[in-house]
């Protein structure tokens, strides 16, 4: 199966990928919970210490839970201020998907990349996120695609 997308990345289009993208890392998703259960037991601590032998232990918890909300809120102020400040924002991306390749070309560069070099490929809510042996991590929203014949062609690239 051949076929082309394209698209423009602009905020939402960042916003979308890094939800895909920290859904998908295993202990990243998780984040959130840990830092509300190291507050409740910094507070539950607190409570149950009425002899203060404790001493600032509960205190400690909960801080460690502060932290990670704010954390995870300037980690991800951080990433999409970054991507937003980059050049590539505004300009249009092509890719090309075929049998053997995922051929790609934008303003600053064009290039192959073979399935086989392709570590992994993940269905998410609203759309597909690749994952190349390099690292980085290819986000391809549901609403590029023209028919659901497309999104099962890449799924069914997947190891």
């Amino acid at each position: 199966m051949n076929f082309n997308l394209s698209f423009v990345p602009d905020e939402k289009y960042y916003n979308e990928a890094y939800k895909a993208i920290v859904s998908s890392l295993k202990t990243k998703k998780y984040e959130p919970f840990f830092a509300i259960t190291m507050i409740a037991l910094g507070l539950w601590f607190s409570f149950q210490d009425q002899n203060k032998i404790l001493g600032y232990f509960p205190i400690l918890f909960s801080m460690i839970g502060v932290y990670e909300f704010f954390k995870l809120y300037f980690e991800k102020k951080k990433w999409l201020k970054q991507r937003l400040d980059s050049k590539i924002v505004g300009q249009k991306i092509e890719l090309h998907f075929s049998d053997e390749t995922i051929k790609h070309s934008g303003p600053f560069s064009k290039g192959e990349l073979n399935w086989e070099g392709m570590n992994k490929i993940l269905k998410t809510k609203k759309g597909i996120l690749l994952k190349p042996e390099n690292g980085i991590s290819i986000y391809l929203p549901d609403k590029l695609f023209s028919s659901k014949e497309q999104i099962d062609f890449i799924m069914s690239k997947h190891k």
